[in-house]
């Protein structure tokens, strides 16, 4: 009886340390995308504008942040020189990308963690206000017990490699454009 007394509270311990543990905040520079290959370099220069999501997610989820991924996705713009120059929001540019994120879908805790992104991302040039690409790019990125052993580092994990993969994308598809 006391071995039972004594073992319980240790495994309950140990499960929840490896199922869910302490939700650590995303970064944005484990979001920034740097290998993205061969891009086109468009003269021009660009703002941007990321809206909706929100800061915090389901409860005991690690926090998703609207800035870091702004952030991330400013610095992976300037690392692969994307657009010659990134200009603050409300100043005169020649074109604006806009990306809302519509949903970020988040696991229930347990050994693999699933994440699911979903974005609208829109291209305008600023001088006619014409759409020149728009498109929804949804990522999903699993993390693994071998990846990290606590479930919210694993989760935290997932939602930087998911939002990480959705900024690659729609760099790589906007690199392809000619733009006016």
């Amino acid at each position: 009886m006391n071995f039972i007394r004594f073992i319980c509270p240790l495994v309950i311990a140990a499960a929840s340390h490896f199922f869910g543990g302490c939700a650590s905040p995303t970064q944005s520079n484990a979001m920034v995308s740097t290998s993205m290959g061969v891009m086109t370099n468009h003269a021009e220069s660009l703002s941007l504008n990321v809206t909706d999501g929100s800061e915090t997610s389901a409860e005991g989820a690690p926090p998703f942040s609207i800035a870091d991924f702004a952030s991330a996705l400013g610095q992976s713009i300037q690392q692969c020189g994307l657009f010659a120059k990134i200009i603050p929001a409300g100043q005169a540019s020649d074109y604006q990308l806009e990306v809302a994120i519509v949903s970020l879908q988040q696991p229930v805790p347990g050994f693999a963690m699933t994440v699911g992104i979903e974005t609208n991302w829109t291209l305008i040039h600023l001088r006619d206000h014409a759409v020149i690409w728009r498109q929804v790019i949804t990522t999903i990125r699993t993390a693994s017990t071998g990846e990290a052993y606590d479930g919210a580092t694993r989760l935290r994990l997932a939602m930087e490699v998911a939002a990480r993969d959705n900024i690659k994308d729609a760099l790589t598809q906007i690199s392809a454009l000619t733009l006016p």
